[in-house]
């Protein structure tokens, strides 16, 4: 009687799970996509960002995350990414048969960057800077002159601040599929590429940051200040010769160069000026620049020697140490 029950139970289990798996309509849940809160990750080695995966239908399936190479950055199977070495790399999160990418880009860690103490001062005029490294020192800025405009020949909108003029269709883009001087990258960060289309002088194959107030006082800047230009010439480039102009608010005024011969190899390099040495050399800024947008005054040119060589360029900075 006993033995009859416990088969009895077991025939209605079987009965049940039969009619359940063979229920008209019903069938497993697929995953209709999955998506990732950020598309494009910057952190420093030995840091840790979160990636949210949302998975459609909400609950349908577990997420799993991989990393295309562990040695530049790792996840967790909580989506926690940790940033190993400098490079790149990609992470995917897979649900069922759909799955969602993070390109991770990773930078030196802070205090390791050579350049981090460029924003460790105060009042800045600002002429080119990636937007992470400008959130830094905002509250320490005077004047905001980045670039945000280009001119090529035709008339400046009023509205630019400072604008790249690109002489000979030389300017290459933004960010130049690498990291900036501070290990950052993504939209904002890029800096500037120019490559050289002449093979001897100062022709073309150079550019300039014109800024373009109607009115500009640079009086405060004293000779406490310093100028910083990070600048870099590509790896495949064997010689190229790079100089560094600026001008005085008086149009006929005298022009203070330094130029910087040879090869950085790809590596990005600091050229800094006393304001005091610039001034000592004709440098003159001591009066409020009274130009028209149309006959805005430069205030540095980027020039390249030798055709086909190029000039990275990236921090530009009038500050006090």
């Amino acid at each position: 009687m006993k033995a009859n029950k416990i088969f009895a139970v077991a025939l209605a289990a079987l009965t049940l799970a039969g009619f359940n798996a063979c229920k008209p309509g019903q069938s497993e849940v697929e995953v209709e996509s999955v998506t990732l809160d950020q598309k494009t990750l910057q952190i420093e080695v030995g840091a840790t960002a979160t990636l949210v995966a949302t998975v459609a239908p909400e609950g349908a399936a577990t997420v799993a995350w991989s990393s295309e190479d562990a040695a530049v950055a790792s996840v967790d199977a909580k989506g926690v990414v940790t940033g190993v070495a400098e490079g790149q790399t990609i992470i995917t999160a897979t649900a069922g048969k759909k799955s969602a990418r993070c390109i991770v880009k990773v930078g030196k860690a802070a205090e390791d960057n050579p350049f981090a103490a460029l924003l460790t001062g105060k009042n800045y005029y600002v002429l080119n800077l990636g937007e992470t490294a400008y959130e830094a020192i905002k509250a320490n800025v005077k004047e905001d002159l980045r670039i945000n405009g280009e001119y090529v020949g035709e008339t400046i909108p009023e509205e630019t601040t400072c604008v790249l003029e690109i002489w000979g269709n030389t300017f290459g883009g933004g960010a130049g599929g690498g990291l900036n001087c501070f290990g950052h990258s993504g939209e904002g960060n890029g800096y500037i590429s120019l490559v050289s289309q002449t093979g001897e002088g100062w022709g073309l194959g150079c550019g300039g940051l014109r800024i373009t107030h109607r009115t500009l006082d640079l009086s405060a800047i004293t000779g406490d200040y310093v100028l910083a230009i990070v600048y870099k010439t590509p790896a495949n480039n064997t010689n190229t010769t790079a100089k560094f102009t600026l001008y005085s608010t008086n149009a006929a005024g005298p022009e203070v160069a330094k130029e910087v011969s040879g090869n950085t190899n790809g590596e990005w390099k600091l050229l800094e000026y006393k304001m005091s040495d610039l001034f000592a050399a004709g440098l003159d800024w001591s009066t409020p620049w009274s130009a028209s947008v149309k006959e805005a005054m430069y205030s540095i040119g980027l020039l390249i020697n030798g055709i086909g060589n190029g000039l990275d360029v990236d921090a530009i900075l009038i500050y006090e140490k």
